[in-house]
């Protein structure tokens, strides 16, 4: 017993070696595809801050291989690793959006549920305005940069922010109030209601990982995802999304395993309602009770039912989005990076007129494929991070990989995957449709303002589809936890090299 115990330490220490190599090699591959002489001007931040995050790599890997069994923790602990680098490492209002998002928050912890729309704009506390000096390259580190100004009640006119479910940002509006009572500087409202949204998303990946019968390893990966990590790390409504995306992975598993009940079922449609009162075409998730074995017909009439009322539910709630179809203006926006000339009714009408446009949009949803998943798929405003093309391209080979060849403990029939094809396919092009009525210019052959981070809750449904039966790999997550710490830790340089 002993012998065997001590090869199987040994052989740990083996891989565990192996798997040190091989990261400490990435760093120096990423230290290599990020140099230029802007990026590494104060070399003195980025050695420290690369030895930090190596470090602190590495400690990631030694937990990750020694709770390979108990993947719940491995996720949490990745999460909140490279969270809170993120969280402190990207200076204020870097994220996408984040300025407005922020507006937001702010907004309800004033008391405020919904915007109220100027001439000038929002009116709103003004302290948080400095941040936009990030846009100049102001960090934390940069002498006189205003962030630690204390929170005031002094007004002023922001230019714009969003109209989603007041519910979409009570996470990161608890941590700005919580800024607040504690009279803590103005960064601090940054920091923690960036912090409040990531340990949210931590928590519920936590528990739907430790809970889910199966899909263990694939719901992990999904949740550590670069992407995910960014969004979850920031102000945005995203990190909402994402958290319910789990919950509806996790319940839908949870019942194709055989545990249907009125509970679960419950969980599953609110889940799917609360995101897709924020982004319409998630309801199709809805459509994941096709694949359920339900045994008592009540409950099938039950998940119809269900189906139905998130579909009429959804659709109300964006009726300014289909009244506007029968008005002859043009939609206000607040929003300065709207383009010009856009109008739904003109869009619908041109597209009536010109039906022809459609194969044209087609082809292009089909061209913008690699631009948006590996040129341009950015975690931050910002378009020119060097080194984010080959930590986009290392993260989407590794996610088709695992996704074809690793053998998941959830084997679904050629009709089953076909309906979860459909579902990705349906939420994929309703996302372009939507931007393409909304936000792109009348008459235009393009579709203008489509993200990446728009399609990661079906994103999650891909290694259902694409698992294959042969050529299967097992017992390789070791290397797997490394490769994921690898991508992470190519994300939290991006920033350290572009701002310090």
């Amino acid at each position: 017993m002993n012998r065997k115990y001590n090869m199987d330490l040994r052989d740990y220490f083996i891989d565990y070696r192996k798997c040190m190599l091989i990261y400490l090699a990435f760093i120096l591959v990423f230290i290599f595809a990020m140099f230029t002489e802007e990026n590494f001007a104060h070399p003195e931040n980025e050695i420290i801050f690369i030895v930090l995050v190596s470090i602190l790599g590495l400690i990631a890997i030694y937990f990750s291989h020694k709770n390979k069994l108990e993947l719940h923790k491995v996720a949490l602990v990745l999460i909140i690793i490279f969270g809170l680098l993120m969280v402190f490492f990207t200076p204020p209002f870097s994220f996408t959006d984040e300025p407005a998002h922020f507006t937001r928050s702010e907004l309800i912890t004033e008391g405020s549920l919904y915007p109220e729309f100027a001439e000038k704009g929002i009116y709103v506390n003004d302290y948080y305005f400095i941040f936009q000096q990030s846009y100049n390259g102001v960090t934390i580190l940069t002498e006189n940069n205003n962030y630690h100004n204390p929170i005031t009640n002094h007004k002023g006119y922001w230019e714009w922010t969003t109209s989603s479910p007041v519910y979409s940002y009570l996470i990161s509006a608890l941590g700005i109030l919580l800024a607040k009572l504690l009279s803590l500087p103005a960064i601090w409202a940054i920091y923690l209601s960036r912090i409040a949204n990531l340990i949210f998303y931590g928590a519920v990946t936590y528990y739907m990982i430790k809970i889910i019968p199966k899909f263990k390893l694939p719901l992990l990966i999904f949740a550590t995802m670069p992407l995910c990590i960014s969004q979850a790390s920031s102000l945005s409504y995203d990190a909402f999304i994402l958290t319910f995306t789990l919950i509806i992975i996790t319940y839908f598993i949870k019942m194709y395993d055989g545990e249907v009940n009125r509970k679960n079922l419950a969980i599953f449609f609110i889940s799917i309602l609360l995101i897709s009162l924020i982004k319409q075409p998630y309801l199709m998730l809805s459509f994941l009770t096709l694949l359920i074995p339900f045994k008592d017909k009540r409950q099938k009439i039950c998940a119809g039912v269900s189906t139905l009322a998130i579909i009429l539910l959804t659709l109300f709630s964006a009726s300014s989005f289909f009244t506007s179809l029968f008005m002859a203006t043009a939609a206000v926006s607040h929003n300065p990076s709207v383009p010009a000339n856009t109008s739904l009714i003109g869009q619908a009408n041109f597209i009536l007129s010109n039906p022809s446009i459609i194969f044209a949009l087609i082809k292009h949803i089909i061209i913008s494929i690699p631009n948006l998943f590996i040129l341009k798929s950015n975690f931050f405003h910002y378009t020119g991070f060097k080194g984010i093309k080959l930590i986009n391209l290392m993260y989407v080979l590794f996610f088709i990989g695992f996704s074809l060849f690793y053998k998941i403990d959830v084997e679904l029939k050629k009709k089953e995957k076909g309906i979860l094809a459909l579902i990705f396919l349906i939420t994929y092009i309703g996302i372009y449709a939507i931007f393409y009525l909304t936000w792109s210019p009348v008459g235009s052959n393009a579709i203008l303002g489509v993200q990446s981070r728009y399609f990661l809750p079906v994103i999650a449904l891909i290694p259902l589809i694409l698992n294959t039966k042969y050529k299967k790999i097992e017992n390789k997550e070791i290397y797997i936890f490394t490769f994921i710490i690898i991508c992470l830790t190519g994300l939290t340089l991006l920033p350290v090299a572009h701002f310090y």
